[in-house]
């Protein structure tokens, strides 16, 4: 018989985890498994590659949490951590590949589920304008220099906030701060010229 996980709460008590990883664990997994992965697919660009990176950073993680005694559990961000193992993956995966990020299309039952949304609420032009927007934003963040692509996807996608970003990539949180608003103002320059041609 398997054991069945306890949810976590939203707020992921890290007392409850660090009290029984064995129960807890698979509630960890499924609170960011998505994020994960959908972070992990920005980087190599290929499904099956993040899903693999995303299944090696739990098992990092459980063997991680595994030796840690529970009140250094207690006192972790987990988050940041996660995603910190996601990246050091990504980086080990694609060190000998250009980094890329590639847009995220919808399944084929996701379309459909929007294109109901889009009809009942009477826009689907609308809809489907935004949908291209977002297409094209992700290719011109494709084409930023690494540093800010990194910083721009932590802070925009995953809504990192900036120490959390600074602690990921060993970075000061000024030099965070300052990749992220270089980015947005090189997409900005981006935008302005499309926008004239």
């Amino acid at each position: 018989m398997e054991p069945v996980s306890e949810p976590l709460p939203d707020c992921l008590d890290m007392n409850l985890l660090a009290s029984d990883l064995n129960r807890y664990f698979p509630s960890l997994v499924l609170n960011f498994q998505q994020r994960l992965y959908a972070f992990a697919l920005r980087y190599t660009g290929i499904p099956q590659d993040a899903e693999d990176i995303t299944q090696e950073a739990f098992i990092r993680a459980y063997h991680a949490l595994a030796d840690y005694p529970a009140e250094r559990i207690r006192a972790m961000k987990m988050q940041p951590w996660l995603y910190k193992i996601v990246l050091h993956i990504c980086y080990r995966h694609n060190s000998n590949k250009r980094l890329h990020y590639t847009s995220l299309d919808l399944s084929e039952e996701q379309q459909i589920s929007l294109a109901l949304e889009s009809d009942e609420r009477g826009h689907p032009e609308k809809m489907l304008e935004e949908r291209e927007e977002i297409r094209e934003l992700e290719a011109m963040i494709a084409r930023l220099p690494e540093q800010y692509r990194v910083a721009i996807s932590c802070y925009y996608f995953e809504e990192l906030g900036y120490r959390e970003i600074a602690e990921l990539l060993n970075q000061p949180v000024g030099t965070v701060k300052s990749n992220v608003y270089r980015g947005t103002q090189l997409l900005r320059k981006s935008l302005q010229a499309q926008q004239f041609l």
